[in-house]
């Protein structure tokens, strides 16, 4: 009305870490549906449902039940679901349910695991040396002209004394 434009609103913009101030859900709370940070995340009571965050601990009363990804976390609670972080340290209260995907592991004794441990690696990128096939008999002179001083003879085993 006064050559005032309003602002458009993105809705795909990601949440900006606004402070260091660590994100704390306490034990009498539950959340059902996936949760999001760029910082840190305390939990102490119990998610349904996926979290992404960098660095997160899971505390001694603290239940995920659903995909959990960081950075880093520490676990004391437990986790029904993948785990797939850099760094992961499960101290002796811990107990998860389901695969762990790692850069570092560190577990304490006393700690219950059942699912897979695999450390992660960097994909390997695979190029062709040659994009053109070489013909039989191109291969075969290659084999003519190496004179490596091997030579293999295959025998029937009716032959052999």
């Amino acid at each position: 009305m006064f050559g005032n434009k309003k602002k458009q609103v993105n809705n795909n913009a990601s949440i900006a870490r606004v402070n260091n101030t660590p994100s704390i859900i306490s034990q009498d709370m539950r959340i059902t549906g996936s949760l999001t940070s760029q910082g840190e995340v305390q939990l102490d009571g119990r998610i349904d449902g996926d979290i992404k965050a960098a660095h997160l601990v899971i505390g001694a009363s603290g239940v995920v039940e659903g995909i959990v990804e960081a950075k880093s976390i520490i676990v004391k609670g437990k986790i029904i679901g993948s785990l797939n972080a850099s760094e992961v340290t499960i101290k002796n209260s811990a107990h998860l349910h389901g695969d762990i995907f790692h850069d570092s592991l560190s577990i304490e004794a006393g700690a219950t695991i059942e699912g897979n441990l695999k450390q992660r690696f960097e994909q390997e990128s695979l190029t062709a040396t040659s994009e053109e096939l070489k013909s039989v008999d191109d291969v075969k002179t290659l084999f003519d002209e190496d004179d490596s001083g091997l030579s293999f003879v295959n025998k029937p085993a009716t032959d052999q004394s």
